[in-house]
């Protein structure tokens, strides 16, 4: 699809210091090509069924997003209720991630992420799966921005949003948007720490 190759540098760009990413990739020399990799599917699967936001250049005020930008700052990846990812002729994500790190260690990095299951909400609810911002544009709002479209979805529908974020970064940012923290755990016996959050629906 058109844009996701530049999706992918976006995203080893705004992911090569990120803890979990660390975690999983932690040679220095290959991390921003797996980052970009593995990641990656996951934007071609989401961008296959429109829960992708992503702004381009300077916006224009009071300009939304565009779905698909040449030169990417910030992207969101969200997940609705009832969509129903396509995978396509894509290799499976476990797949890519035991060739990029090896059979024995997907499966330990696939343990770890297997304790996040059971913390999202019951309920219906968005699930923002990641945001990047370029980190020649962070600190300028282009974050917020990016979301905005999002959020207002889930707010039109009814809906509350829950994320998880390994960035104590992240934490103090999604809070200023109405999240608040609902568990913490730690990946593994060596990954970084993890926190659950929710924003309640907004009218």
């Amino acid at each position: 699809m058109a844009g996701v190759p530049e999706l992918r540098g976006l995203l080893a760009r705004a992911y090569i210091d990120d803890p979990l990413m660390r975690w999983i990739f932690p040679d220095d020399a290959t991390r921003a090509d797996a980052t970009a990799a593995w990641l990656g599917l996951f934007v071609e699967a989401y961008a296959a069924v429109g829960d992708v936001d992503v702004l381009e250049g300077e916006p224009a005020l009071g300009g939304e997003p565009s779905v698909v930008g040449s030169c990417p700052e910030a992207v969101a990846v969200w997940r609705m209720p009832g969509t129903a990812l396509s995978w396509g002729a894509a290799p499976s994500v476990g797949g890519l991630l035991a060739a990029l790190v090896g059979v024995e260690r997907a499966r330990e990095i696939g343990a770890g992420l297997a304790q996040t299951r059971g913390l999202a909400p019951d309920e219906p609810h968005a699930y923002l799966h990641f945001v990047a911002v370029d980190p020649e544009r962070q600190g300028r709002g282009r974050g917020r921005e990016v979301l905005a479209p999002g959020l207002a979805r889930a707010a039109r529908a009814g809906l509350g949003v829950h994320l998880e974020t390994t960035s104590p970064r992240a934490v103090p940012f999604y809070e200023r948007l109405g999240f608040g923290v609902t568990a913490e755990i730690t990946l593994g016996s060596n990954g970084p720490p993890l926190w659950a959050m929710w924003r309640a629906p907004h009218d």
